[in-house]
C-alpha cells in the first residue's frame, strides 16, 4: 500500500480537488464547511450544536425543548415538560383540579349562582 504525505492538495487551477468515485476516510474527518446534495447515512452518533431546522421521523431527543409550527400557530414543549399550544387541544382526559383554568365555569360556582337566583340565598 502506498502512502502520501502532503500539506495541501489542489487542482491544477488552485481550487479543491474532485473525487468523482468517492473517498473512504478511516479515523477523524475535520471540515470547516460542508455541502451534501444527496443522502447521508450515519452509522453511529451524530452530535451537533448549531442546528436551526431538523426534519425528523421517529424518536427525537431535544436538549432545550421542541418548537413546531410558525410563531403563534403550533406549539412549544420545553425541556422541563411545560407545553403551550395555539388552537384547540383535544384529549381523552385531563389531570389536576382545574384551578388555573379561565373561561370555564366550575360546577360548584354554577350551582351556587343557580341557588341564589331561585331562592335569593347562597
Amino acid at each position: 500500500m502506498s502512502q502520501l504525505y502532503v500539506d495541501n492538495i489542489r487542482n491544477r487551477t488552485g481550487g479543491p480537488i474532485g473525487i468523482p468515485t468517492g473517498a473512504v476516510v478511516t479515523g477523524v474527518l475535520t471540515a470547516t464547511t460542508g455541502n451534501i446534495t444527496g443522502n447521508m447515512t450515519i452509522g453511529g452518533v451524530l452530535t451537533y450544536e448549531d442546528v436551526t431546522n431538523i426534519d425528523s421521523v421517529g424518536v427525537v431527543t431535544a436538549r432545550s425543548g421542541i418548537e413546531f409550527g410558525v410563531s403563534g400557530v403550533g406549539g412549544t414543549v420545553t425541556a422541563t415538560g411545560q407545553a403551550e399550544f395555539a388552537g384547540v387541544v383535544t384529549a381523552t382526559s385531563f389531570v389536576g383540579d382545574g384551578s388555573g383554568l379561565t373561561g370555564v365555569a366550575s360546577s360548584d360556582n354554577s350551582w351556587n349562582q343557580f341557588d341564589t337566583w331561585l331562592y335569593g340565598g347562597g
